[in-house]
């Protein structure tokens, strides 16, 4: 019998025994025809090509079920020739970057242009886009229930509901899209997952956000949180922030295999370039003790069961022949060789297409030079603002840290002169976004404290999720400088210090992606932590760090082009504070 492929000598993982044993692979059309040995059988086989794996470890491919590709600033198709050389063979991306940008339009284009790449794309719908209620941010485009039913009804590469991200409408009861969404899926596409974004919340707030339907969750867990939502049942998806060595123990420790997985969420350039992929995280569970057994299981049949993929997620007859072949069973977790679907990495890589983005999605920023003024840099005191006895000001401030991307509520005391808040060379960082989308350019103003205080500025127009043009710094000069550099390129980041640029991506395509290979994109995007590290952004991920004060779910205290946003209760905040 004709058949594709024959892998001999596999040291194989079996996913559902948890067992290894030497055996071979047959592969015929791109899936698994028949595992065992060959000898067993009464008839014989002529494989086009033959695989001698030499007896190492064999593995199924790794699937990723929550990440944003706009996270790593490039197109889906150099993604994936990227990460599939670190054996990731499927991805579920939750393109809600580009749908705060450009609506459905968006998510059909990255759709569009994923369709031939080296590895499986598949989709989530966005579920808060806008990420919260649209009192509190403006964004270019929003996504609803009839979006939903043309996504999950007409394309096959879309797989589920994404994170919803407004918990705190659901537990409080308020009205929000997000609800209605999950309700569509739950009258008309029963076998679709909703996916979940539940940072820090325990007891009855957990039970109310799965009551309304969302039973995953992949933030920042601590190990009570974690025992809970295993305890009920809520599918847990470990990302590296999470990989601590006390969740890591009891996940080694306890029969959770089926309720979590590993996932990468936001993988930035650099660390595409130089630790890797999910195959990083692995390699960080592997670390602190986890059997490897468990942490391919947690990388494969896991993930593949949470997204009702059928097709993937283990080696055994008739699934989708992804294998990854290790160097050993060690720690290092080290890539030997990888195959989708039958086909080398680097013959898929050669063969897949790259379609570019339409030129109608870039250019898309609605500023021009003029549209920044004098008043964004200066902060005016309102005639009934607080001022105290000695001509000082106390402001609201978004206290920043070292480890995560979550900020406190905080205050700074300032002198007031003339009318204006004298913030430069304070101890603090003027925060300002500015409106992108309706050639209104309104603006609202905050500061940052803490030890993640910026010497110079930073203006980028990827700031999440709305990307809004977002600027802080120590001085309006710097702030100005990296502003103009930003909307004159389209997009982008820029870091100014002592009026001089210091590191720069332009983003045309909507603001937040670049069409530049992983190599060119990764140099630059070094260049760029490396600089904030230099300004004083200790944070292990400095651009994340900065481009996520403006996300108004995650806690406590976010900044967007309406004002200061009270996360939990998602009010905005006045600037100015007694006492």
């Amino acid at each position: 019998m004709q058949v594709d492929l024959l892998f001999q000598n596999a040291d194989l993982f079996n996913v559902y025994t948890g067992t290894w044993g030497l055996t071979n692979v047959l592969v015929d059309k791109g899936r698994i025809l028949y595992v065992g040995k060959l000898s067993d059988l009464d008839r014989s086989f002529e494989p086009e090509m033959t695989v001698d794996c030499l007896g190492k470890p064999v593995i199924p491919g790794l699937i990723d079920i929550h990440l944003h590709i706009e996270s790593s600033l490039c197109t889906p198709s150099v993604f994936a020739d990227t990460v599939i050389r670190h054996g990731v063979t499927t991805v579920v991306s939750e393109p809600h970057e580009i749908a705060n940008v450009f609506g459905l339009a968006g998510i059909k284009e990255m759709i569009r242009v994923s369709i031939g790449s080296s590895m499986d794309i598949l989709f989530a719908v966005p579920s808060s886009v806008p990420s919260t209620n649209p009192s509190l941010e403006t964004t270019g485009g929003s996504i609803g229930g009839s979006d939903l039913v043309d996504l999950l009804t007409n394309y096959p590469e879309v797989v589920c509901l994404g994170e919803v991200m407004n918990y705190g409408d659901l537990i409080d009861d308020r009205p929000c899209e997000a609800r209605e969404l999950i309700g569509q899926v739950r009258d008309r596409f029963r076998n679709v997952a909703v996916e979940g974004h539940c940072p820090s919340i325990r007891d009855y707030d957990l039970a109310k956000v799965m009551f309304e339907g969302v039973d995953s969750d992949h933030c920042l867990q601590d190990l009570e949180g974690l025992k809970q939502r295993i305890r009920n049942g809520m599918f847990v998806e470990i990302q590296e922030k999470s990989v601590l060595p006390e969740i890591i123990a009891h996940l080694s420790d306890s029969d959770v295999n089926g309720l979590f997985c590993f996932v990468t969420d936001d993988v930035p350039p650099d660390v595409l370039s130089t630790r890797g992929h999910l195959d990083h995280v692995v390699r960080k569970a592997l670390g602190l003790g986890m059997s490897l057994e468990k942490a391919i299981i947690a990388s494969s049949r896991s993930p593949a069961a949470r997204m009702s993929l059928r097709d993937r997620g283990a080696v055994s007859p008739g699934r989708i022949a992804d294998l990854v072949i290790l160097e050993d069973r060690s720690q290092n977790f080290a890539i030997h060789e990888v195959y989708k679907a039958g086909v080398h990495a680097e013959d898929a890589i050669t063969r897949s297409k790259r379609v570019p983005i339409h030129p109608s999605f870039t250019a898309s920023l609605k500023l021009g030079k003029q549209s920044l003024r004098d008043a964004m840099f200066q902060v005016a005191v309102p005639n009934d603002a607080p001022v105290t006895s000695d001509g000082s000001l106390r402001c609201l401030a978004m206290k920043k840290n070292t480890t995560t991307t979550y900020t406190d509520y905080d205050s700074v005391l300032l002198p007031v002169e003339s009318d204006q808040v004298q913030w430069e060379d304070h101890g603090c960082n003027l925060a300002l976004v500015v409106e992108r989308y309706t050639g209104a350019a309104a603006w609202a103003q905050g500061f940052i404290t803490g030890p993640e205080v910026l010497a110079g500025a930073f203006a980028s127009t990827h700031s999440h999720d709305h990307h809004n043009l977002l600027v802080t710094g120590s001085n309006a000069r710097d702030m100005r400088t990296a502003a103009e550099w930003v909307i004159f390129h389209s997009g982008g980041i820029c870091i100014v210090s002592d009026g001089e640029i210091r590191a720069c991506l332009a983003l045309p395509v909507g603001g937040i992606l670049s069409e530049e290979d992983m190599d060119t994109l990764s140099a630059v995007f070094i260049t760029i932590q490396n600089t904030l590290h230099e300004l004083g952004i200790s944070h292990p991920n400095p651009f994340m760090s900065m481009s996520t004060i403006t996300l108004p779910v995650s806690p406590a205290l976010k900044i967007t082009d309406k004002g200061m946003v009270d996360v939990r209760s998602g009010t905005i905040r006045g600037l100015f504070v007694d006492g």
